[in-house]
């Protein structure tokens, strides 16, 4: 994980995780809801499914700085579907007439690309994807799957259909637009963390969310419940295919691609390199610029992981562990006063992919 510094490393591809790696979250009034408490950073962004049913009742336009969902822009039940174009749109809430029209509006469009990618009615303005600046307000807080409805308070998705058909899709990875709330949180958390001095920050060109079905999600579920302490580090590593490229979404056959293996079975402990610094494990860093010289560059892809920490170990120097000690969780060797970051897991059930970075 080093730039260009001198440590003992084996020889390897990724950001020393499993995957050709180097080193191996009675008439009285009711009763009012009690305050919540704020929402840390970590629960903010690593809502990685959409999971609710939206409110039937519409909601307002949030004004200009609001975190609120916007309400979707106006329908006529009377509209027709704007995929098939021939049946009537199930309710003033969607722009299409039933689950079928949903999907195919999710993974093709609607019928005609010229116009408005939110509302499906009026068509886009010059040079933008949006025919109005309702529609484009509206779009920033979009559902990622289908982007013609609010994404559901903090989650990237609208609600159970969206979900449901993303599932059926897994391993997925959704292109984030540009100027979308999500787009700039991953960007603003990249640049914020990004901790050696005198070096260029480089410029983020994709971002996409990785959705993943519940097979690959529950045994992290399960061990952050156990142990607790879950925080966002970075992982950067290579790929031998074009995924995350313009236009292309879909994962490689490649066995041996390391991007892709891990969007397919997430890290795994096993493949790892025992003579890794601090042994056969998962390695991370809280420091972007740390992940990014992994990357090859740019060429390859760094991602944005949940990593449960439970106890740990801080170590000040290589070779101090080789696995992880009896009684704690994971390693961190805050090397350059946490410049050069090194976070270490040694179960595979503590760390998940949710975004995808790309920087060529």
């Amino acid at each position: 994980m080093a730039l260009n510094q001198r440590s003992p490393r084996p020889s390897g591809g990724s950001h020393r995780s499993g995957h050709g790696s180097r080193r191996g979250k009675g008439g009285a009034p009711p009763p009012q809801s009690p305050p919540t408490s704020p929402t840390s950073p970590i629960q903010h962004l690593a809502q990685h499914l959409g999971g609710y049913t939206p409110q039937r009742q519409p909601t307002r336009l949030p004004s200009a700085g609001s975190s609120k969902s916007p309400a979707p822009v106006a329908v006529s039940t009377g509209d027709p579907c704007v995929v098939c174009l021939v049946k009537r749109c199930r309710d003033s809430r969607y722009v299409t007439c039933g689950l079928t029209c949903a999907e195919k509006l999710c993974t093709t469009g609607g019928a005609n690309p010229n116009l408005c990618d939110y509302c499906h009615r009026s068509p886009k303005i010059a040079a933008q994807n949006q025919c109005s600046d309702t529609c484009k307000a509206a779009a920033k807080l979009a559902c990622l799957m289908c982007k013609s409805r609010p994404k559901h308070r903090r989650y990237h998705l609208c609600g159970k259909s969206c979900k449901e058909i993303a599932i059926r899709q897994t391993p997925l990875i959704l292109e984030v637009p540009k100027g979308h709330v999500t787009y700039e949180m991953v960007e603003n958390k990249f640049t914020t963390s990004w901790k050696f001095p005198n070096t260029r920050i480089p410029i983020i060109q994709r971002i996409y969310k990785i959705i993943e079905n519940k097979l690959f999600l529950q045994p992290y579920d399960k061990y952050k419940k156990a142990v607790g302490n879950e925080v966002f580090r970075y992982h950067g590593t290579t790929r031998k295919c074009t995924l995350g490229a313009t236009g292309n979404t879909n994962l490689c056959t490649n066995t041996t691609c390391p991007l892709c293996s891990i969007l397919k079975t997430s890290f795994k402990t096993s493949l790892a390199n025992p003579s890794g610094a601090f042994g056969a494990g998962v390695y991370s860093s809280s420091a972007s610029n740390k992940a990014y010289s992994y990357t090859g560059a740019g060429a390859g892809a760094m991602l944005l992981t949940k990593v449960v920490l439970g106890n740990i170990r801080k170590v000040t120097g290589w070779n101090e562990v080789m696995s992880c000690p009896p009684g704690f969780n994971s390693v961190v060797f805050e090397r350059q006063n946490d410049c050069l970051n090194e976070t270490i897991v040694y179960s595979d059930d503590a760390i998940r992919p949710v975004f995808l970075i790309m920087f060529q």
